[in-house]
């Protein structure tokens, strides 16, 4: 016998921050070492989870595409800055992206993306920064250095087709 569950957004972003907190190592990161998490919609559910204490979720983006109009017209500040932790302690004034020089094998980098193909196990990001966004500033580290990269989408991102 097989059941099913419907979540919302929100829900299914909970349940995926809760994931990516649990992760042993974004655990391993949070006891000793680094964990930056770029701003998005499932990482301000992510922030949450590691820091134990609700945020404005909608202040934890950046990028994002909202209505001109209507109830979420203007809700986004990007007011909150970036979370990066060392051993599990809030590093003042670090920046994801600047926080990248600083780690080693092992530190965990967690960026949103904006589409998956979970049959491909794709994720695609929509950069919009002339000279690649986050991810173009920090890959080559993470790839050099053995950074863990954690990329938290959920299914309502979905796409049929081959995102490369």
């Amino acid at each position: 016998m097989q059941t099913g569950a419907v979540l919302t957004v929100s829900e299914s972003k909970r349940l995926i921050a809760k994931g990516v907190a649990a992760h042993p190592a974004v655990q391993r990161a949070l006891k000793s070492g680094l964990v930056a998490i770029a701003k998005g919609t499932t990482n301000s559910y992510v922030v949450e989870e590691i820091l134990g204490k609700p945020i404005e979720k909608t202040n934890y983006c950046t990028g994002t595409t909202w209505p001109t109009k209507g109830s979420r017209a203007g809700k986004v500040s990007g007011a909150i800055p970036d979370v990066v932790l060392r051993n599990g302690q809030p590093v003042e004034g670090a920046t994801a992206t600047g926080s990248v020089a600083d780690m080693k094998a092992g530190d965990v980098f967690i960026k949103g993306a904006n589409a998956v193909n979970h049959a491909l196990k794709q994720a695609g990001l929509l950069i919009g920064h002339p000279t690649g966004g986050t991810l173009g500033a920090t890959l080559g580290t993470l790839v050099a250095r053995r950074i863990h990269l954690i990329i938290p989408v959920g299914l309502e991102k979905s796409v049929p087709g081959d995102i490369v």
